[in-house]
């Protein structure tokens, strides 16, 4: 009975101490932000010593610069991103494009961050990741068109951006966070974009909305235009595309 005993707990103490070496890994796979960190740079945003100067009187210049998206561009100080490390930022982008689908036309855009210090473990080997994909249907083609990603909330990222179509005006909102933490707003529709970064659009001819969320694939600045041709010729996603009650 007394040795029953002492197999079980032997037993206990080992997996006691699998679930240990496991958490330790989590957490040193996760090192390169954790709460302590977000504490920190929450305290540098009200520490007028840790502060860009230089960054926010380039900023100025963008004050009622023009229509960007949602919301009117702003100038703040925000701390130097070199407190974060010398490699925690590494640029960040978006990629656009205009595709065709039998006699419809689709707009797309893109957000994009570079791998960095603060990254590079989730990206491994790749150059940067997408973060969100929009694609709208069209009616016509609207030089105004604009989008715009940025980087003042560090490491923080968020893009913006809107499509005209003749009788809509489809404005969207997406931002992924250090923790890999990712959302999009389109036209007041929530996404949580850790389900699916790539999310369709079409306006229907009683100017309501359509939307058609999907989990795409790891995707990079460079392979995003080839990927976006392969999808809409996908049979369920050209079906969703050309219903009769779209534009």
């Amino acid at each position: 009975m007394k040795t029953m005993r002492n197999r079980i707990i032997t037993s206990l103490f080992i997996i006691l101490l699998i679930a240990c070496s496991k958490n330790q890994s989590v957490e040193k796979s996760n090192n390169k932000w954790s709460k302590t960190k977000r504490l920190k740079h929450i305290n540098n945003t009200k520490d007028s010593m840790t502060w860009d100067m230089e960054m926010l009187e380039n900023d100025k210049q963008l004050i009622e610069i023009g229509d960007f998206g949602p919301f009117e561009l702003g100038a703040y100080p925000v701390p130097k991103y070199s407190l974060l490390g010398e490699e925690s930022f590494k640029g960040l982008g978006n990629k656009s494009g205009v595709f065709k689908l039998k006699d419809k036309t689709l707009l797309m855009n893109s957000f994009f961050i570079g791998q960095n210090e603060l990254n590079k473990n989730r990206l491994n080997n790749k150059k940067d990741e997408i973060f969100f994909q929009i694609i709208v249907l069209t009616d016509t083609i609207n030089n105004n068109n604009q989008s715009l990603v940025l980087s003042r909330n560090h490491p923080d990222y968020l893009g913006q951006g809107f499509f005209k179509t003749k009788n809509n005006r489809i404005d969207y909102l997406a931002f992924k966070t250090a923790d890999n933490t990712a959302y999009a707003i389109i036209n007041t529709k929530l996404f949580d974009l850790n389900f699916g970064k790539t999310v369709l659009v079409t306006p229907q001819k009683d100017k309501t909305l359509r939307f058609l969320q999907l989990a795409s694939p790891e995707l990079i600045s460079d392979s995003i235009t080839k990927y976006t041709n392969d999808l809409i010729k996908e049979n369920a996603i050209s079906r969703f595309l050309l219903k009769s009650n779209n534009i």
